[in-house]
């Protein structure tokens, strides 16, 4: 259930049988380079600046927060930990307006945010790791460093829904592209909704069934599951980074 995979890509190209003159036509335009292929060439040359990345981020920290951690409750969604190839795939569809987000437009354009730092950036934020927990801190630590790293802690709260029922429906309808625990595929680079924050789920939800937001998998999910369903779902999903 890849919530938040943008625009739709299919997994193959059915061509349709055409006169052969039509086909002849079509060879020089088959010819050019295909934006995909352009992009492939670029990741495999880019040279990570991890400066660059540090610079980018702190523009997104504005809304994102400065680990990435998102905000709001989920008016920002948590990034940190997202597969690269997903945050990449995202901001190119911000640019390219495929995925709209008003929010995103001064940002996500081509002279703001060139391929080179839109690879950066998401080399970055994928390696970033947010703690869930309060870690075993020395006894010196002084009351004001304790909150500081008490106020990095991050978790979901709790999500109201039957969380057994979420956790079966998750498995019949998620787990295959999200992973058996909700936290994404980093080879697939399918994001992981564990770890989101539930409002920031909900509301794709709702983009995907305006038809807002396109993926060829959700269309077919979100009239599968009923708003109730989710909300299940959703219950599950924020007991998973306790």
């Amino acid at each position: 259930m890849p919530l938040c995979s943008g625009p739709a890509v299919p997994h193959c190209v059915l061509s349709k049988a055409r006169p052969l003159g039509a086909g002849l036509a079509l060879l020089p335009a088959l010819l050019l380079p295909l934006p995909w292929a352009a992009t492939a060439r670029a990741e495999g040359q880019h040279a990570y600046d991890r400066e660059n990345a540090q610079e980018i981020l702190e523009t997104c920290a504005g809304c994102h927060g400065k680990d990435a951690q998102g905000g709001g409750d989920g008016e920002y969604p948590r990034l940190a930990g997202m597969p690269e190839r997903y945050i990449a795939r995202q901001l190119r569809a911000f640019k390219s307006r495929t995925r709209i987000n008003i929010p995103m437009y001064q940002y996500a354009t081509e002279r703001e945010l060139p391929e080179p730092d839109v690879l950066d950036i998401a080399r970055l934020i994928s390696g970033l790791e947010l703690i869930t927990q309060m870690p075993d801190l020395p006894a010196e630590t002084s009351a004001y460093q304790r909150l500081l790293v008490a106020g990095r802690v991050f978790n979901i709260r709790r999500a109201e829904g039957d969380v057994e029922r979420g956790r079966e429906l998750f498995e019949d309808t998620c787990e295959e592209c999200h992973g058996e625990q909700g936290f994404g595929d980093e080879d697939e680079a399918t994001p992981p909704l564990a770890g989101q924050y539930t409002e920031y789920l909900r509301r794709q939800i709702g983009l995907y069934r305006s038809g807002d937001r396109k993926h060829e998998d959700m269309d077919e999910v979100v009239v599968e599951l009923t708003d109730a369903e989710f909300d299940d779902v959703f219950a599950w999903l924020s007991t998973r980074d306790d």
